[in-house]
């Protein structure tokens, strides 16, 4: 009995320097300073990860900045300012071609789901003939979209119309209030405010040059080698939350509302349409026909001559597929 007396004493002291002794601190979490330009629908798996804690999960502190140019934005990756650019691959095309070591690691909206609105007076795009429109960015891949959608109309900028820099879209549809300029490019989850607004709805991308790759995880090439496993963590994460999102629509739907402010009533209809369209991807991968006829809209203007690079030049899609394979998953494109 004495023995088994000593012997609970000795478990009790135990158990008593173990609570009395100092926690061993979690490792700081590796921070992933994270580029968009607005808050909208298409940024759904970047709001998951967050907030549903695909992140934590992977010991990343995801930081959002908001950069309403997507020429900035990329300045900014290039200067180092910022990790993963989640934009559209115009600008980073560009880019490359100048000379910048950027690469497209994976995408988060293979499909650019884009409208052409206008100020009430504006019913199509023959009589926008003679106006100025506004758009996010000069050379923004919205901007290459419009330019393509007004010439199979028969419209060339310069000499049938003008476009002016005129920042994010809250911005460019305020601009739309007095017909101080024609119409603008926004994204379906924008399509809501334009309604109550009383733009009109001129055209659809889809109809004019469907599926094209968008919404893109950027990267400087030279971050990446030296951070890659840090980076096949982050991709993992945003994998996780593409998938959860496609997995509870209706929860998806309450945290656009939450980080955009689109009522609920709206959101709902968004997500279930970009869902259900796969214009929110599944898993990460770049819809490569959809990459390569971006590159083709491009080449006229960015190229000397034909035929035009291919996206490998872009893309570098190793790191994604380390990020399948620790997931378990076999790429769906």
């Amino acid at each position: 009995m004495k023995a088994q007396r000593r012997a609970a004493r000795y478990i009790g002291y135990l158990f008593a320097a173990a609570l009395a002794a100092p926690a061993i601190p979690a490792p700081a979490a590796d921070r992933v300073i994270i580029g968009n330009v607005s808050r909208t629908v298409e940024q759904l798996p970047n709001y998951a990860a967050t907030d549903k804690g695909f992140f934590a999960q992977e010991n990343i502190q995801g930081d959002v900045v908001l950069i309403g140019s997507t020429d900035t934005l990329i300045q900014a990756l290039i200067a180092g300012q910022v990790h993963v650019a989640i934009v559209d691959p115009t600008p980073a095309i560009n880019a490359v071609e100048r000379g910048a070591t950027l690469k497209i690691v994976g995408g988060t909206v293979p499909i650019a789901a884009y409208t052409l609105v206008g100020c009430p007076k504006y019913k199509a795009i023959k009589e926008l003939k003679g106006t100025t429109l506004s758009v996010v960015s000069l050379v923004s891949g919205s901007t290459i979209f419009l330019r393509e959608m007004l010439k199979q109309e028969g419209l060339e900028l310069g000499r049938d119309y003008a476009i002016i820099q005129g920042g994010p879209t809250t911005q460019r549809l305020a601009s739309l209030s007095n017909c101080n300029m024609s119409a603008t490019m926004v994204l379906g989850g924008d399509l809501p405010r334009a309604r109550e607004l009383g733009y009109t709805e001129i055209a659809r991308l889809h109809d004019y040059v469907p599926n094209l790759q968008f919404h893109s995880f950027i990267v400087d090439s030279r971050w990446a080698e030296a951070n890659a496993a840090l980076l096949v963590r982050y991709l993992k994460a945003m994998v996780r939350a593409m998938q959860w999102a496609h997995a509870h629509k209706e929860e998806a739907a309450e945290l656009v509302t939450r980080r955009t402010g689109i009522p609920l009533k709206y959101a709902r209809v968004n997500v279930e349409e970009y869902l259900a369209q796969g214009i929110i991807s599944r898993d990460g991968s770049v819809n490569r026909e959809g990459f390569q006829r971006l590159i083709d809209l491009m080449g006229e203007r960015l190229y000397k001559q034909k035929p035009y690079p291919p996206p490998e030049k872009y893309l570098d899609m190793s790191y994604l597929r380390r990020a399948h394979q620790e997931l378990g998953m076999t790429p769906g494109r």
